[in-house]
């Protein structure tokens, strides 16, 4: 019995072993995974001792680098040319954003310049309220300090109907965002309309559309089909077509007799986009997304560009400016805390530079034109920082150099 007992014992013993070995396997493989998105980073910001991210390459030191390594970080990968704090795609994009831009809400590498973030339920009215402070420290490269108008400039230039770019607030169950969105209280009355106008969308309409939907959305889709030569495991189709443009055309001109010979990748991408229209529906069938919320956006954004329509919601209710550093933003329903990461972290830029202070009131000008939030994403690029850990120094060929910013 003691025999049996001790055996069984082992036996425990080597299977404990035994799956300890797997783990620390598999955690060292997983460890070294590097995904194609990825980032590279060089010694200089190992031997400042700054910590590195995750998914980053560490290609070797030459030994001539006569700058101070605490003071400089050179970043280059999959960058998006339009890069800004509103419009990324990659993960290169986003790790260069989170060194040069603060955001209110601690997230990893991105520095905070939220002071406080507190909320209180009032069952009676059911509905959750944050209270929003600002480090009273946090400025611009140029000493600008971001104030709360900073803030009210960054939560309605997301608010607003034509507002295509990342963090669209338009979702969020913000008290009075969508009358201000709608313009009126009478949401129902304008959804009509919204439906009218994409039921058979005539000229200006159905440009916006390809303009900010079909054709982002099929560029896009050719870099993905790009990568995908990339990468082993779609040799079965890209050794089928090796000429990119030809796969783009299998997947997104499919059932067409759509010919590539002779035409640049430029017109290719052209052609297909045009050969959609504004039919975002059948774009949706092909992608598997749907682009409805976007299309009625253009919609709603093309009837209160009518002359004759009239804005009578001049703001939105639930979002309150306390004092020079505190903003209130209240919310429908009883929330959780985590809820203050999707209300709180955007990349935050100050109304100076990237709006026009001219047009700023607080009560129904928020530093541009309703309903032209898309002239500040226009020709606007990263230049330096606005409350970030690095300024950029130098871009140059997709490799982005940082100075770390003098406090």
């Amino acid at each position: 019995m003691k025999r049996l007992f001790a055996t069984g014992i082992i036996y425990i013993f080597l299977f404990i072993l035994l799956i300890a070995g797997i783990y620390n396997l598999g955690k060292n493989f997983n460890e070294n995974i590097v995904p194609d998105d990825k980032v590279v980073v060089t010694t200089e910001e190992i031997q400042g001792g700054n910590k590195i991210p995750e998914n980053t390459e560490t290609p070797e030191d030459n030994g001539n680098s006569t700058d101070k390594m605490e003071d400089k970080v050179i970043v280059k990968g999959d960058i998006s040319e339009n890069v800004t704090p509103f419009n990324y795609n990659t993960t290169a994009d986003q790790y260069l954003l989170d060194l040069c831009y603060a955001s209110l809400y601690k997230m990893k590498d991105r520095k905070c310049i939220g002071k406080d973030i507190s909320s209180i339920y009032d069952k009676k009215r059911n509905a959750t309220t944050y209270t929003i402070s600002l480090e009273e420290t946090a400025k611009t490269t140029s000493g600008e300090a971001i104030t709360a108008d900073d803030l009210l400039f960054n939560y309605y230039l997301r608010a607003d109907t034509s507002y295509t770019a990342n963090g669209n607030i338009s979702a969020l169950p913000v008290t009075g965002l969508q009358e201000y969105r709608y313009g009126t209280r009478n949401i129902t009355a304008i959804k009509k309309k919204i439906s009218q106008k994409l039921k058979k969308p005539y000229k200006r309409t159905a440009a916006l559309i390809r303009k900010n939907i079909i054709r982002p959305v099929l560029e896009k889709e050719y870099k993905w089909v790009c990568s995908l030569y990339n990468q082993e495991i779609y040799d079965y189709i890209t050794s089928k077509y090796p000429r990119k443009k030809d796969l783009f055309v299998y997947f997104f001109a499919y059932g067409t007799d759509y010919k590539t010979k002779r035409k640049s990748v430029k017109r290719v991408i052209n052609d297909v986009i045009k050969s959609y229209g504004s039919n975002y529906k059948r774009l949706g069938k092909i992608t598997g997304e749907n682009y409805r919320k976007q299309a009625e956006s253009i919609a709603l954004h093309v009837i209160q560009t009518d002359k004759k329509f009239q804005f009578r919601t001049k703001n939105i209710s639930g979002i309150k400016k306390l004092d020079n550093y505190t903003v209130s933003i209240t919310v429908k329903g009883k929330r959780k805390p985590g809820f203050a990461k999707r209300l709180c972290s955007m990349y935050i830029v100050s109304m100076k530079t990237w709006g026009n202070t001219a047009l700023f009131d607080g009560t129904s000008q928020f530093g541009f034109r309703r309903g032209r939030a898309e002239n500040i994403l226009k020709g606007k690029k990263i230049s330096g920082d606005e409350t970030g850990n690095y300024t950029i120094k130098e871009k140059k060929d997709g490799i982005y150099t940082l100075e770390k910013r003098k406090n």
